[in-house]
């Protein structure tokens, strides 16, 4: 029996005064909360739609645990993304258990399931994979194994544009880091 891909997704309770700030200074709350509302639907539909697929929600505020809307995959499982910055909440989860996982955003709207079979396949040949995204951050980080790299978000600016370039010099050299697909996300 073939492993299930453990996919951890970190979210924001849809709504339209929470998340996506500079998205929604752009083109408007209701519109901006409007996408990320579809876009979150739309990958959590997709991943259901494979029973291949293990996934866990991550959310925040970690009230969304019991308080999410009963509309969207209500039966997934959710955790809190708890306190900290986003690097901190991200290597508290990556590190939590020894199982391999792919960690993505909510808000890549040209994720797809073949991607995500691709990323996992690669996984297994490195200790560390990154999805680059196209304004130098990125959209997936995935551990194939606990490997404990305590430092990996450590004094990174997040505003910058070379964030992924950051975490690649976070991670030692005795780590094998592989890339895959880059996509577009939405910030």
């Amino acid at each position: 029996m073939k492993k299930k891909i453990n996919i951890y997704i970190f979210a924001r309770r849809p709504e339209i005064g929470v998340g996506k700030t500079r998205l929604k200074k752009r083109i408007g709350k209701i519109l901006g909360a409007n996408f990320y509302h579809r876009n979150l639907s739309k990958l959590l539909r997709t991943l259901n739609s494979d029973n291949r697929i293990n996934t866990s929600l991550y959310v925040t505020p970690d009230s969304a645990t019991y308080n999410w809307p009963k509309y969207i995959s209500y039966k997934i499982k959710r955790f809190p993304q708890g306190r900290g910055n986003i690097g901190n909440k991200m290597i508290r989860i990556l590190n939590q258990n020894k199982e391999a996982k792919l960690l993505i955003g909510s808000d890549i709207p040209n994720i797809t399931l073949s991607v995500l079979n691709e990323a996992w396949k690669k996984l297994h040949n490195c200790n560390v994979l990154l999805g680059p995204a196209q304004d130098g951050g990125f959209w997936l980080i995935g551990f194939s194994k606990r490997t404990n790299i305590k430092n990996l978000f450590k004094n990174i600016n997040w505003n910058r544009k070379d964030t992924l370039k950051q975490v690649k010099n976070n991670i030692h050299t005795k780590y094998k880091v592989l890339y895959t697909k880059t996509l577009k996300d939405i910030d």
